[in-house]
């Protein structure tokens, strides 16, 4: 295989080939006498672009044979795909992302030939990636002896495909495809499904679809029809992932057909390696409809905007007379303090810079700017931290802050401008200087600390009173809760004066949950059904890091994701997704098929309302993230700080965050803009992620804004299909679309068809993306180097 020019190769005809084995028993082809057409793309296929005269006269010739010219169009599109394969950094054993369901009837042996004679495949091997890209595996029409004055060795191989064909399997599965899985991604309790896959080559004895799950095992036979293979059946009720494969019998052997490292393409293993999902989730599960509609913004209370009206500073003094030691900073402009104090053994968060809800309300006009619809504040209860996830009181909002009339009328104008706010909810643990526990003695009343009479020495447990108590991950100042004790639970869930109930009566929208691996499933489902008995479109958010509906914790899969409990979870393995395809440590295909996994198993209220954030306070900024050449967070706080970036870094990772931005605004879900990334604001983690809000990168805060007023205008990023594609290892294809006035949720919708663009690459790359899907066939165009765009293609 030769390449001539950019999208020129070489196609050789006749000559002939001998066999020479090494001394090792290697085979290799030697070809002699062979002539060379040059073939470039043209309209509707290859077109001769040079090379031996008279083939190229005849193959332009009305005349020309049709075998010669199936040949030709054959070999060329084989040596493209071959060669793009490679360009892309794949293995060739992806060789379909390029040359998928090819039905020119020569490119299946030609395609054989030279992955053994130029690739050096062994022969099964060849045949099976053959199999995955051809749809005509035999050869059928083709006559080798016809063939061989063409291409002699390809004529060989046409016998040698046959016989291969005739006892080895090859079987095709993909579980995106309607024609093996229907319908598709996560499904409803006790819905229909069908499940096939088809025989390209080999017998097949019989065929056993093999479903598995935690808790259950079932195998059923399949029926054939002709070569397809196929098995109906009614999924339970009981919302639960499962797993499953195809078992297959043959003449000579069994074995078994399971998914390759995409996830949802199959290949043939001597044993049950793993299965494809199936995400089984509750019937009737429904997801608020205005919150995945909405663009996010999350806000630490304490760094974000600022009053200064004397709140802060009175809030500040109500601590101290608790005996509690804050300090607030003098300006925005001092540094973060990161070590402990004179008199502490280790560093206490309780420096303030002085955020307040008042400050909140003066800085509606630039969230409502910038395009958000609802605003994820982190804790505003009273607490001794700055991060206030050691809770003192879930009564009152935190008096540095501002008081209960202050959210009040917080909640109440940012709905006047479209804006809801929704709440941290930490629930798992409590402050230890707090007036449930008041370890400390500085709350009047009696904490759980003061004696079994307290009322909320129930809430938690003690093994030796009043020191040796269980505590959230060995962290003595936060004591975990007894989340199963009655009195916890009428206190803040299940009362009409719950905690849960209290503040979405006083304004909030909905609530984000800490921690939602460490409560227990029965009381996210409490939690769930309290919030809704108040406002039952309020969302239900749970801090997960990994895969929601996989996802194990203390001994048992989580049943969140499926129906139960959660509206949504906060989307890291997106993060981590991202930045690795950023990084260069994945590629566009990994990506894409990240995404195309989220897309088959979350189930589809849940899918649609993601919380898909690049930032967060529990994460390095995005900025950093993509400018740092190491894990920075493997370094102590004080080698953070001094750690400095380059200006090459950081000017390469400003580019690389409008990419990030555009993949996040362009796939389904709700995108989660952390304060301060969308000004370019930098910090490692805790606490130099959390500095004060400031104003920096003017035309990155535009291309956000750019991005949400695209998707707050067009119904096709929040409710419309998605298909995820890579046009090479550098470029991502993101399709959105709705083209018969209703979303996926069957709600009427604005017609519209949308194709994201993401380059990575320091090239400019020529795609093709196939967007028949929503009915606008092929779309081609340029991706600019390092450059994100989304066209309207209807």
């Amino acid at each position: 295989m030769d390449a001539v020019s950019e999208r020129k190769v070489k196609v050789w005809f006749g000559g002939c080939y001998r066999e020479q084995w090494s001394e090792n028993y290697i085979l290799s082809i030697i070809y002699e006498n062979r002539r060379c057409v040059e073939a470039a793309p043209g309209e509707g296929g290859w077109l001769p672009a040079g090379g031996d005269e008279e083939l190229c006269r005849q193959l332009l010739s009305p005349d020309c044979p049709e075998l010669m010219r199936e040949y030709f169009q054959a070999a060329a599109t084989v040596y493209d795909a071959v060669r793009e394969c490679l360009r892309a950094g794949l293995k060739r054993d992806r060789l379909a992302e390029f040359l998928h369901g090819e039905s020119n009837p020569i490119a299946a042996p030609e395609l054989m030939r030279l992955l053994m004679d130029d690739c050096g495949f062994p022969l099964i091997e060849a045949y099976r990636v053959t199999a995955s890209c051809c749809l005509d595996l035999r050869a059928a029409s083709v006559q080798p002896q016809e063939l061989y004055r063409y291409q002699p060795r390809t004529a060989h191989v046409v016998s040698v495909l046959r016989q291969t064909a005739g006892s080895v399997p090859a079987l095709s599965y993909d579980s995106r495809r309607a024609e093996f899985r229907s319908p598709g991604g996560a499904l409803e309790g006790g819905s229909t499904l069908r499940l096939a896959f088809r025989r390209l080559g080999g017998t097949v004895k019989s065929a056993h679809l093999e479903l598995w799950g935690d808790n259950m095992e079932h195998s059923c036979s399949m029926e054939n029809d002709g070569d397809i293979y196929c098995v109906n059946l009614t999924l339970s009720e009981e919302p639960q992932a499962l797993w499953y494969a195809f078992y297959i019998e043959t003449d000579h052997s069994a074995q078994w057909l399971c998914p390759d490292a995409t996830g949802y393409t199959g290949r043939i293993c001597s044993s049950r390696e793993s299965g494809f999902r199936l995400t089984v989730y509750k019937k009737g599960f429904e997801t608020p409809a205005w919150f995945r509609k909405r663009v996010m913004y999350q806000i630490f209370p304490d760094r974000f905007a600022f009053s200064n009206d004397g709140t802060a500073e009175a809030g500040i003094e109500y601590h101290k007379r608790l005996g509690q030691t804050p300090e607030l900073h003098a300006s925005l402009d001092e540094p973060v303090r990161w070590q402990p104090r004179s008199w502490e053994k280790s560093y206490s968060p309780d420096d303030f810079y002085g955020g307040t809800l008042k400050g909140i309300e003066q800085k509606l006009p630039y969230l409502k700017e910038l395009g958000i619809g609802v605003v994820y504040l982190n804790p505003i209860v009273e607490a001794r931290s700055n991060h206030r996830y050691d809770t003192s009181d879930y009564s009152r909002p935190d008096p540095i802050l501002g008081t209960m009339e202050d959210f009040e009328h917080l909640c109440a104008e940012g709905e006047k401008q479209g804006i809801r706010f929704i709440l941290d909810g930490v629930y798992s643990h409590t402050g230890a200087d707090s007036r449930y526990f008041n370890r400390c003695g500085n709350y009047g009343t009696d904490g759980a600390c003061q004696g079994q009479d307290s009322e909320f020495y129930s809430w938690y447990d003690f093994r030796h009173f009043p020191d040796d108590y269980r505590c959230w991950w060995g962290f003595k100042d936060l004591p975990e809760v007894n989340e199963q004790n009655p009195k916890w639970q009428d206190d803040i869930v299940t009362g009409d004066r719950s905690i849960v109930k209290h503040w979405l009566r006083h304004g909030a929208a909905g609530w984000r949950l800490d921690v939602a691996d460490e409560l227990p499933d029965s009381i996210l489902a409490l939690i769930r059904d309290a919030a809704k008995s108040v406002k039952p479109d309020a969302p239900i958010i749970g801090e997960v890091w990994e895969d929601a509906v996989t996802k194990e914790s203390y001994g048992s899969r989580r049943n969140y994701a499926l129906g139960y409990s959660l509206d949504s979870v906060m989307n890291y393995p997106l993060r981590s997704a991202v930045l690795s395809f950023m990084h260069g440590w994945s590629d566009a295909y990994g990506l894409r098929d990240f995404l195309i996994s989220q897309q088959m198993n979350y189930p589809k209220p849940l899918y649609y309302s993601l919380m898909n954030l690049l930032g967060s306070h529990d994460v390095d900024r995005l900025r950093t993230a993509l400018a740092a050449d190491r894990n920075l967070r493997e370094l102590s706080r004080e080698d953070q700080l001094k750690y400095e970036f380059s200006e090459g870094a950081l000017s390469r990772a400003l580019q690389q965050e409008r990419l990030c931005a555009a993949i996040q605004f362009a796939i389904p879900g709700v995108p989660s803009i952390y304060y301060g990334d969308e000004q370019g604001m930098c910090g490692v983690c805790d606490p130099f992620n959390r500095l004060p809000f400031k104003e920096g990168e003017r035309e990155l805060h535009d291309w956000y804004a750019q991005l949400a007023n695209m998707r707050n205008s067009a119904d096709a990023f929040s409710t419309g299909h998605a298909q995820f594609m890579a046009a090479t290892g550098d470029v991502l294809l993101i399709l959105r679309w709705i083209s018969d006035g209703h979303d996926v949720f069957g709600d009427a919708a604005e017609n519209g068809a949308y194709l994201a663009v993401i380059n990575r690459g320091a090239a400019e790359v020529h795609y093709r993306a196939d967007c028949s899907a929503a009915g606008c066939g092929t779309v081609g165009g340029t991706a600019e180097p390092v450059n994100a765009k989304i066209i309207r293609i209807t």
